[in-house]
């Protein structure tokens, strides 16, 4: 099976009035990092941007299960809820 990258396109939900998108930038192979650019919106006023990096130590060998996924957005999430505060 061929990997690619989840997209978090749809706003994800962060608390009742805040929401994120997220896009793949990059990965770095050597540190297990990879980086998305995260954007935070107020209902459908965006208020934040920030790439997070986020750690793909938990991942294993198989990144194409539903585990794997979860986990990022997970992380993600918690990159825009301590930048953003939500």
């Amino acid at each position: 099976m061929v990997f690619s990258w989840p997209e978090f396109a749809a706003n994800e939900t962060a608390d009742g009035e805040r929401s994120w998108t997220a896009v793949f930038d990059s990965y770095d192979q050597y540190r297990e990092l990879c980086y998305y650019v995260v954007r935070v919106f107020d209902g459908a006023r965006q208020v934040g941007e920030v790439t997070a990096e986020v750690g793909t130590e938990f991942a294993g060998d198989d990144w194409t299960t539903p585990a794997f996924e979860s986990e990022l957005r997970a992380r993600i999430a918690q990159v825009a809820a301590a930048r953003f505060g939500s």
